[in-house]
């Protein structure tokens, strides 16, 4: 590889402000969290190298974390730029980090001398974030382990890790912990965000489908699965429910001579207008060019009104007439709809651009 593509690989974290890749939420949250803890690691080290230099620690004493950082480094720009490998790049790193790079560094470190036990509790929430199922329990649990064993060997075998003074150790407890919580804060605050979110976004999408269940794709009124639902919801409320079913007259002859397109563009203005004349009251495409409206109350000249009001509208602004009828609702939706068709068909025999209403 030369040296421009390899500069334009690490230069992907560089652009992590400017493209936003953390907030993004087109990519899933799994692998932002693990960009994200990537991310960390460099900034944490980063901080540490910063500190041990300020306090006039031995330079050498920073290569192990100059070291670190490039294999962080090269993971997160392989890790962005290779997509297919991400699951193995981040499994693997995981595993590299945690059997092999924890336990280095913190024989290298001092032990407990030094803000072990915080960057522990760190990269728990690591694993806890950024994997799931058996695989997530079987690190969490191996890696507490891990943590335990070298806990016990600090213990039991202080002489083979290096000496830290108590002021090294002051300044490495001073300057790490509030890092650390700062990196906790962040962490708790992003993700609780972050779920929120995605809460929302299936709440809104559990909503979402409902309409389409009980909605006509086309119109936007409700479909004839929302019928039955509606009628009995009506029957509780109200003291009497009537049924309007009316269907357009030679609807077949408009989408034979103009088009489909002329045929939905009828469809969906016959939709928009009847919730103008029937206000109020429920609006239901039934199938095809057959719609329904839903009367809360059977007041006979309320919807004698009501229907020459849509009529008129409808011959005015659409030159289309309809056939139909009207019933109250029995109990049986079925039967009314019986009755209902009947008086639709006894319209169509006699001429059309009638609407029969029982008495």
């Amino acid at each position: 590889m030369n040296k421009k593509k390899l500069f334009r690989k690490f230069s992907t974290i560089g652009r992590v402000g400017k493209n936003k890749i953390l907030m993004n939420r087109n990519y899933p949250l799994e692998e932002r969290m693990v960009f994200f803890i990537y991310l960390t690691m460099i900034a944490a080290t980063a901080v540490i190298v910063l500190m041990n230099i300020v306090d006039s620690i031995p330079f050498h004493k920073n290569y192990k974390w100059f070291g670190f950082i490039t294999f962080v480094a090269i993971v997160a720009a392989l890790y962005w730029n290779k997509i297919e490998w991400r699951r193995i790049i981040r499994n693997v790193s995981t595993i590299v980090t945690l059997y092999i790079i924890f336990p280095t560094l913190f024989f290298l470190s001092g032990g407990l001398r030094t803000a072990a036990i915080p960057y522990m509790i760190i990269l728990l929430l690591a694993i806890v974030y950024s994997f799931s199922g058996k695989f997530r329990i079987w690190l969490m649990v191996t890696y507490i382990l891990l943590a335990e064993g070298l806990m016990v060997i600090n213990f039991l075998y202080p002489e083979i890790f290096p000496t830290v003074t108590d002021r090294a150790m002051f300044v490495d407890w001073i300057t790490n912990f509030p890092l650390i919580l700062i990196i906790i804060a962040i962490l708790a605050l992003w993700v609780s965000s972050e779920h929120k979110y995605e809460r929302e976004k299936a709440l809104r999408f559990s909503k979402d489908m409902e309409k389409l269940s009980t909605n006509d794709t086309l119109t936007g009124i409700y479909n004839r699965r929302y019928l039955e639902t509606r009628v009995i919801e009506l029957a509780k409320d109200c003291d009497a429910v009537c049924l309007f079913i009316f269907d357009i007259d030679r609807f077949k002859n408009i989408n034979d001579g103009f088009g489909h397109a002329e045929g939905d563009r009828i469809l969906v203005n016959v939709a928009k207008f009847m919730p103008i004349a029937f206000p109020g009251m429920t609006s239901i495409r039934f199938g095809g060019d057959e719609f329904l409206i839903l009367f809360k109350g059977c007041i006979s000249h309320n919807i004698h009104k009501m229907v020459k009001t849509f009529r008129k509208l409808l011959l005015d602004e659409l030159g289309i007439t309809i056939s139909g009828g009207v019933v109250k609702y029995n109990g049986s939706l079925d039967e009314s709809l019986a009755r209902a068709d009947k008086l639709l068909y006894d319209a169509k025999r006699d001429g059309r651009n009638k609407v029969n209403i029982e008495d």
